[in-house]
Order: structure tokens, then sequence, then C-alpha cells
């Protein structure tokens, strides 16, 4: 398998640390391409965190993110391979 973009990593972490500081950007889109060029553009946007979160990570990942502000190794992983999939496609 191959390793995540630097780019994709990049929009990872934005993400990452939106939901810590609460301040998600959450554009006007209507389209899967407007989401991906949203996202090449550098904006954050809570929903597709939730869903990465939800498909990708465990519920006590995502409690101890939310709730104690607190990023565990396989919390990073499963956000990174979710953008990894929707990004390096």
């Amino acid at each position: 398998m191959s390793r995540i973009s630097k780019h994709a990593k990049a929009v990872a972490d934005a993400h990452i640390q939106a939901r810590l500081a609460g301040t998600f950007d959450n554009p006007p889109v209507t389209t899967r391409q407007e989401v991906i060029d949203a996202l090449n553009d550098g904006k954050t946007f809570e929903a597709v965190l939730d869903q990465i979160e939800t498909r990708f990570t465990s519920i006590t990942a995502i409690i101890l993110s939310r709730q104690l502000f607190h990023q565990s190794k396989n919390y990073k992983a499963g956000v990174y391979k979710g953008f990894k999939i929707l990004l390096d496609k």
C-alpha cells in the first residue's frame, strides 16, 4: 500500500487542528468536485472530518478527540487514511 501524499497529510492535519480550535471554514459547496477543490485550496469542512472519523476511527478515539482534545496515534492514522482515500485517488 502506498503512503499518504504530503498534500493529503497537510489537509488532514489542518482538519485535526480545526477540530481542536473549533475553527472550520465550511464554505458552501454543492458537488463532490467542489469539496475536493476547496480542500485542495486549504479550506476545512467539519462534515468531511465527521464522515472520515465515523468511517475510519474508533468511537473511543472520537470521544478522546472531541471531549479531551487528545488525538491518539490510531485517531490520526484513521484520519490520514480517510483523507488519503479521498484525495490521493
